[in-house]
């Protein structure tokens, strides 16, 4: 069952926290995990797929799950 956050899908635990985010920046589940380390690692350390959208910056920055 996914639930939705400001437009956001998700997938929660048995705790109903976040366990899988439809990240806007691939289309696609990705791990909570995955989303913050994208968040704190160094621009050149994120994977490619995640930077494909010439504006993936401001999306994530958008995202309501930037600092869930």
């Amino acid at each position: 069952m996914t639930y939705e956050l400001n437009g956001v899908e998700y997938i929660p635990d048995a705790s109903d926290t976040a366990e899988q985010v439809k990240c806007p920046l691939v289309n696609g589940f990705i791990q909570a995990i995955d989303c913050m380390e994208n968040q704190v690692v160094k621009e050149s350390s994120i994977p490619v797929c995640f930077k494909v959208k010439p504006d993936w910056k401001a999306i994530c920055n958008a995202c309501p799950f930037r600092d869930y």
